[in-house]
């Protein structure tokens, strides 16, 4: 990023009038925590080029990051449309405009899984604008949504499989999930209306999933490292950094990593001889409702900031994030809890790419807690 600030400059001088270059200096001094700077050179290149959408989108990246809602929501609807991040899967003209609605309200998830299930912490607010609310959201949510709705007897909200190939087509109005915040979290405060759970496993699942668990008088930790975002690697972890934690003798820990993890467990234990238990039978990608049970089963998630890290959280558990020092604006500037999540604690690097506080305050923090538990 030090150097994309540097060329970025360089472009610069050479060309006054580069909006691209401005905005993309703007987002290096986003990730390496410059907000205030990263957010005057998004309004620059906004100046140069007013129609520059993504340069706005940008900016309302580092607005969300800093708390600055009511304006940074506004910016984010940036992402809309077919030529942007995200296409717009229904009509313009019958977009929700935040009033009550005398019937069917379609809100239709979009980006990622951890993003669907973020976004999903305001369903609880929008249940009282529509008379009915159909939820088009990725299917291996569709069960812990539809238990968590049951419980509070929403009976107002259908939910309904994303289908990229199908459109639903009986609604009156419609928005993407992300959208909600604009008229949901426009502040700090307007957080506290978030439910401390809001997806619920299964408990037949859970009763299933404890039967694997082998050394069950230990702390169960369930462990995540890494994201299968190729752009984003910074955000991995490398177990053999995580040997502080992973060494605690009173701690069984458990896989709840997605992806191909074979090489890296065993590497590990055969230079450590510390075993880090998978769930054979689970496919933590695909089969999410196994894998919130599984989670639902352990007493703590030591996750880096990846879709595991937004279940876990929705699921009420406690969970500790490792964040690096370029966080995603989900995680907001320095706090050490979450808005999104309240069972949240964030561990944040201090220095950019180098974990070693980030590892330390974790395992002196762990080792008070299983001192604590075993008192």
């Amino acid at each position: 990023f030090d150097e994309g600030i540097t060329n970025h400059q360089k472009a610069i001088k050479l060309n006054p009038n580069y909006a691209e270059a401005y905005s993309n200096l703007g987002i290096a001094l986003g990730e390496l925590g410059k907000f205030d700077e990263g957010i005057t050179n998004h309004q620059k290149a906004i100046k140069l080029n007013p129609n520059y959408k993504k340069a706005i989108l940008n900016e309302s990246f580092l607005r969300l990051a800093t708390g600055d809602f009511k304006l940074g929501w506004e910016m984010h609807e940036k992402r809309l449309g077919n030529l942007n991040n995200t296409p717009l899967r229904y009509e313009e003209k019958k977009i929700w405009g935040g009033e009550y609605l005398d019937g069917t309200l379609l809100i239709w998830a979009e980006q990622g899984l951890g993003d669907h299930i973020i976004f999903g912490s305001m369903l609880n607010d929008v249940k009282k604008y529509a008379k009915k609310i159909v939820l088009e959201i990725d299917k291996r949510l569709i069960s812990l949504f539809k238990r968590y709705f049951e419980k509070e007897n929403f009976s107002n909200i259908e939910i309904i499989a994303l289908d990229k190939k199908k459109l639903f087509d009986n609604f009156d109005k419609h928005i993407a999930i992300g959208s909600l915040g604009k008229y949901f979290r426009n502040s700090k405060q307007s957080f506290s209306n978030t439910p401390k759970r809001y997806l619920i496993a299964s408990k037949s699942l859970e009763n299933e999933v404890k039967k694997n668990f082998y050394e069950k008088n230990k702390f169960k930790i369930g462990i995540s490292w890494k994201t299968l975002n190729k752009k984003q690697q910074y955000r991995n972890i490398n177990l053999e950094q995580m040997l502080p934690i992973l060494s605690n003798k009173n701690c069984s820990f458990i896989n709840l990593q997605f992806g191909d993890t074979e090489k890296d467990l065993k590497f590990f234990k055969g230079k450590y001889n510390i075993q880090i238990q998978s769930i054979k039978n689970i496919d933590n990608f695909n089969d999410i409702d196994s894998l919130a049970a599984l989670i639902n089963c352990l007493d703590l998630v030591v996750t880096i900031q990846n879709t595991t890290a937004h279940l876990s959280g929705a699921l009420g558990k406690k969970t500790w994030v490792m964040l690096n020092k370029n966080a995603r604006w989900h995680w907001l500037e320095n706090d050490k809890k979450s808005l999104w999540y309240p069972s949240l604690k964030l561990f944040r690097q201090e220095n950019y790419g180098n974990w070693n506080n980030v590892i330390n305050d974790i395992s002196i923090e762990l080792k008070s807690i299983i001192k604590s538990t075993l008192n």
